[in-house]
């Protein structure tokens, strides 16, 4: 099968769940003998794809922009003024020149600019057309998501893009049933679903290095963005307050994106006497991730409840198993449907600051029941997560939907 992907950046220099999403389902697809033909509408955000983009030896990457993002002045000359001016008819006219070869479907993302390509050039696709959702359309509307009003209009408009496109879509790739549900009431008539769980490359998480002196040992690792409203850090903090003192030498590290609750938790951080023993590192890298989750003794995701969790699934979740370590979740959204308490990892009640730290105790307190919860984890992900296992769902419902 021949498939062109849309997308707003290269997938292979962003960092977040949502490029290792796709950089795992386009590598493995093209491990079964497919082509993909990642297609940038948006441009570069790092400086080696200007190499990449001028190399004639990779036509696996179309670059239809050669929009500067990592440049300060050229970043804002760009967002300000190009995006919003000629640069998307400059875009509409390749992309045309574009669909005229030969392909069995086009994949589209959920990015602002790839969505009004796509709305504006339907009627030129001649193959079946594909979207993967892992998420709610309509989460920008939660409290504490967006910071302010003109990041909800900006994802309003967005989202006005997206109905419409998702209206002219023949197959969904969903990570979720409850997605399912959900979007089919919102898609044409025929259209196809297949439940596509959350993926991880679990050979990332095999031979990480074991003598890293970057962390104090042992610790408690969680990754992600430091939204409380997402991903519940401050019941992290205060669970971790609680088992605090029975465990002396036990440190919790942060990593992940900024957000506006940051200010909130260091106050927390603070008044709970743990400045010493709780660490943020920022963002790390795609290297630096399997050396972190990997050596931790513990691995933590205390997600409340919410209309987001409902309908998501965290990919951190399948990262935290393919370590083999021990991992502590919430029983939230579709996350028991897969996981079991004690036998597969230490689960908690969403949003109750006990009942997570009393989970965190007991993967703490039995090393040998700790150890044989976290390789029935790494089982589960290797069975069901494997980007390896999934690809392959992914080609059948593709082949069997061929025109």
């Amino acid at each position: 099968m021949n498939i062109i992907l849309l997308r707003q950046y290269n997938p292979y220099f962003e960092i977040g769940a949502s490029a290792n999403r796709y950089r795992g389902l386009i590598d493995g697809l093209c491990r079964l003998g497919h082509s993909v033909s990642v297609v940038i509408v948006g441009g570069m955000k790092q400086k080696e794809e200007t190499e990449l983009a001028k190399r004639i030896d990779t036509p696996n990457f179309i670059y239809l922009s050669r929009s500067v993002y990592y440049n300060y002045f050229q970043n804002r000359f760009n967002t300000y003024v190009m995006d919003r001016t000629i640069k998307p008819l400059i875009l509409k006219c390749r992309l045309r020149k574009l669909l005229k070869y030969h392909y069995d479907f086009v994949w589209i993302t959920n990015g602002d600019l790839v969505l009004k390509l796509f709305n504006w050039e339907k009627k030129f696709v001649k193959g079946k057309t594909l979207i993967e959702l892992n998420e709610f359309n309509d989460i920008y509307k939660e409290e504490g998501v967006t910071g302010n009003f003109l990041q909800r209009r900006k994802e309003k408009n967005r989202n006005d893009l997206f109905l419409r496109a998702v209206r002219q879509v023949d197959l969904f790739a969903v990570m979720t049933n409850r997605l399912i549900d959900y979007y089919s009431k919102l898609a044409k008539q025929d259209a196809c679903f297949l439940h596509l769980p959350m993926t991880v490359d679990v050979s990332r998480f095999s031979g990480f290095d074991t003598t890293t002196n970057m962390y104090i040992k042992p610790y408690i690792a969680f990754t992600g963005t430091m939204n409380n409203q997402k991903d519940g850090v401050d019941i992290l903090i205060k669970a971790f307050a609680q088992i605090a003192e029975k465990f002396p030498k036990l440190h919790l590290y942060l990593a992940g994106f900024w957000h506006y609750d940051v200010k909130m938790q260091d106050e927390m951080i603070i008044k709970l006497g743990l400045k010493d023993r709780i660490h943020r590192i920022g963002v790390l890298n795609r290297e630096q991730i399997p050396d972190f989750v990997g050596n931790a003794t513990l691995l933590a995701l205390s997600r409340p409840d919410s209309h987001q969790a409902q309908g998501g699934f965290p990919t951190k979740l399948g990262e935290y198993l393919a370590t083999g370590n021990p991992v502590c979740v919430t029983k939230v959204g579709e996350i028991p449907d897969y996981l079991e308490d004690n036998y597969t990892a230490f689960m908690a009640k969403p949003g109750d600051v006990d009942s997570f730290a009393d989970a965190m105790d007991r993967a703490l307190s039995n090393v040998s029941v700790a150890k044989k919860v976290g390789e029935n984890g790494r089982k589960l992900a290797e069975s069901c997560f494997n980007v390896d296992v999934q690809s392959k769902r992914l080609v059948e419902f593709l082949e069997g939907n061929l025109e």
